[in-house]
């Protein structure tokens, strides 16, 4: 009994919970693109990469990879073997559009 607590304790130090945060400093907009990505052999394998241009081509106002209750759970049932991390990108504002003026359009038309 003593050396499974020892046993749960251990699996507990070893899957502590932890985020990281990154703030691109551009304005957000409504649009988020949010995957959960799966870490085997204690994070040494798994897919981690995550495409950031086709996630928000407009670009990137913050991202977030956070290890979830659910996920913790997960790490510790199976003694870090599969750690799932939840990973949030919020999308940057587009930048406003520049309106051609009519005289710059009236000029292109006209071959100037």
């Amino acid at each position: 009994m003593r050396r499974r607590a020892l046993v749960v304790l251990a699996a507990l130090a070893l899957a502590g919970c932890h985020a990281v945060r990154y703030d691109a400093g551009r304005p957000a907009s409504q649009r988020r693109w949010e995957k959960t990505i799966h870490f085997w052999l204690w994070g040494f394998r798994g897919d981690n990469r995550v495409d950031l241009d086709a996630a928000c081509p407009e670009g990137v106002a913050s991202m977030e990879s956070e290890a979830t209750f659910g996920g913790w759970i997960a790490q510790v049932v199976t003694v870090g073997f599969w750690s799932p991390r939840r990973v949030t990108v919020v999308c940057a504002e587009a930048p406003p559009r520049i309106a051609a003026t009519p005289s710059v359009a009236a000029g292109a038309r006209e071959g100037r």
